[in-house]
C-alpha cells in the first residue's frame, strides 16, 4: 500500500479522479481484445513452412494421408499488410499449381494470389463448402467476381472457389 501525503482538498479530489480513471481503465482493458485476422494457409503452398509457426494456430486439419494441411492461423490486425506481402512473397511454384491463401474478418476478406492480391468487404457474401462462392448479394460485387475471374483464368476449379469458411461470420477475430 501507498500512503501519499496530500497537501489539500483539491489534491485528494485529483487523486481519486485519477485512482478511478485508472482502475475504469483497468476493467475496459480487461475486455479489450486486439482484433486480427484468421488466414487458411494451405502447408504445400508455401516455399518455407516454417513460416506458419510465426503465428497462433487455431486449426489444422490434414487431407490426403496427412501430407496436405490447412492451417488457419490468426495474425493481429496492425501486421496484416506487412504478413499478406510476406505471405505472397513466400507462394510456391513447385507443384506447378496456383495458389490462394484468405486473409479474413468478419466484415473484410483479402484473397492472394502469386501476382495478384485482392481486398473486399465480406458483407452479402454466404460460402458454401466447395462450391463456388455466391456473390449475388455482395457488397463489393464486382471485385469478388474479377477475383473469381481472376481464379479461374489460373486454373483454380469451381469447387476451390469458396474463398471462406462457412461459419467465418460466427468466428472470434
Amino acid at each position: 500500500m501507498v500512503l501519499l501525503f496530500l497537501r489539500n482538498r483539491n489534491e485528494y479530489y485529483k487523486f481519486k479522479f485519477i485512482q478511478e480513471l485508472y482502475r475504469a481503465t483497468n476493467r475496459v482493458g480487461r475486455n479489450i481484445k486486439t482484433r486480427s485476422y484468421h488466414a487458411e494457409v494451405i502447408n504445400l503452398s508455401l516455399k518455407d513452412k516454417k513460416m506458419i509457426k510465426k503465428f497462433p494456430v487455431l486449426k489444422c486439419q490434414s487431407r490426403f494421408f496427412g501430407l496436405c494441411k490447412i492451417y488457419t492461423i490468426s495474425i493481429p490486425e496492425k501486421d496484416i499488410e506487412d504478413e499478406v506481402k510476406a505471405f505472397q512473397k513466400n507462394m510456391s511454384t513447385a507443384l506447378k499449381k496456383e495458389w490462394y491463401i484468405t486473409f479474413h474478418t468478419s466484415e473484410n476478406a483479402i484473397v492472394v494470389f502469386r501476382e495478384k492480391i485482392f481486398v473486399m468487404s465480406c458483407k452479402g457474401i454466404v460460402p458454401v463448402y466447395k462450391k463456388r462462392i455466391d456473390t449475388s448479394h455482395a457488397k463489393d460485387k464486382q471485385r469478388w467476381d474479377d477475383m473469381i475471374q481472376y481464379a479461374k483464368s489460373l486454373g483454380v476449379p469451381d469447387e476451390q472457389c469458396d474463398f471462406l469458411p462457412e461459419d467465418f461470420t460466427k468466428q472470434e477475430y
